[in-house]
């Protein structure tokens, strides 16, 4: 009996991780790709990571004389330990659901047919209905499985701690990031304002952190809304060529003059607006910044209304050190990793894994879909979180 008709599963396991493992998380997740996955062999691991060493300046060495022993400063931010954490999610399928699936299965292999086209359309829908059932709710699961990642990533990045409690389960992950490096407020007043000055509250912080720890501050995650308001700074005015004389604009939002009459670059010019402020930024404090505004839909059972949870906080952005910097500064574990250990449902590999358990009273087949996997940021330090909009 062909793939598609087989009975000794709803889905055969090697063809389930198969189909689970080609899935790929969504476009706008980013989370992966700050904090790879890294596998590990068991639930708990022990790993080293570095910080900063010190170079220091070579010696001067006199003519015929023995050179200089270096001094190193091996100084390994230290032993770390973490905790891989199993998730997972099913679904239910009865009685009455299976049996008729695996009765048409069973009549098919009477029949001695090679595939569903050959069955009758009337039984053949009902194999290719509850087939196309399992296939999308394996997808929803993955996507489930996808959106817990992201959101690990994401809130421990963002945050720089991890808490989690859904009644059952309880942790909290405090990854230590110092606290004049969180949530802090722009120096020259939030964006939205017409006084901001986005250019100079980059670069002190830029200073700060290349002082502190030697890393360059390049890349930043912020939304599509903050970078909208950089354009409402009276600097970016002169740029465009229209600081006419009692040029303004009025906290309200609209650009205009004090007489009342509008003068919009963005409607004047081509190509300027919130992109061509952007842009400038970026050019002046070589911070390359990321627009990110991915969410995650939920909906409670019996509603009809949908909510879309953001991933991180719509008014902040998360800055982040240089990747060459980093690699100098630890070529062992890295800026971040997502640990991911084997399970037995995954064939004892590690990643996403696929299982199918019978119940009992009433009888039932449960498919799940699960991975075992955590973040871990030995380098949190090396991040900066700020405020722009109230």
């Amino acid at each position: 009996m062909p793939a598609e008709l087989s009975q000794d599963r709803l889905v055969r396991k090697e063809v389930a991780l198969g189909t689970l493992r080609e899935m790929t998380p969504p476009d706008t997740h980013i989370g992966l790709s700050i904090a790879p996955f890294l596998d590990v062999a068991s639930d708990d691991v022990i790993f080293d990571y570095t910080k900063p060493l010190t170079e220091g300046l070579a010696p001067a060495r006199a003519e015929d004389a023995e050179s200089e022993l270096a001094q190193k400063d091996n100084f390994f931010g230290g032993t770390a330990r973490a905790s891989v954490i199993d998730w997972a999610v099913k679904d239910h399928y009865t009685s009455s659901d299976v049996t008729r699936y695996r009765e048409t299965l069973l009549l098919a292999g009477q029949l001695g047919v090679n595939g569903l086209s050959e069955l009758p359309v009337s039984i053949a829908g009902n194999v290719s209905e509850f087939q196309a059932k399992l296939a999308r709710d394996e997808v929803t699961r993955r996507r489930k499985m996808d959106n817990r990642i992201e959101w690990l990533i994401m809130t421990g990045l963002e945050t720089g701690a991890i808490t989690y409690n859904d009644g059952k389960i309880m942790f909290s992950v405090n990854y230590g990031r110092p606290a004049n490096q969180t949530d802090e407020a722009p120096a020259n007043g939030t964006w939205n304002l017409t006084t901001s000055d986005p250019i100079r509250d980059i670069l002190p912080m830029q200073e700060f952190m290349y002082n502190l720890y030697g890393v360059r501050m390049t890349r930043a995650i912020t939304s599509r809304k903050v970078l909208n308001n950089t354009l409402n700074s009276s600097l970016f005015a002169a740029r465009s060529g229209l600081a006419i004389p009692g040029y303004s604009v009025p906290s309200g939002g609209t650009v205009g003059s004090p007489a009342g009459t509008p003068v919009d670059p963005m409607y004047l010019i081509d190509g300027w607006g919130p992109t061509a402020a952007q842009a400038i930024i970026e050019q002046q404090t070589g911070v390359r910044f990321e627009t990110y505004d991915s969410v995650y839909r939920t909906r409670p059972i019996g509603s009809t209304t949908v909510t879309n949870n953001r991933f991180t906080t719509e008014n902040k952005i998360i800055f982040l050190p240089d990747p060459g910097d980093v690699a100098e500064l630890d070529d062992a574990i890295g800026f971040a990793k997502t640990l991911t250990s084997p399970h037995p449902e995954g064939n004892w590999g590690t990643g996403f894994y696929e299982y199918e358990i019978e119940t009992r009273d009433p009888w039932g087949l449960d498919r799940g879909t699960g991975i075992k996997a955590f973040p871990v940021f030995p380098h949190l330090d090396l991040t900066y979180t700020m405020i722009p909009l109230a």
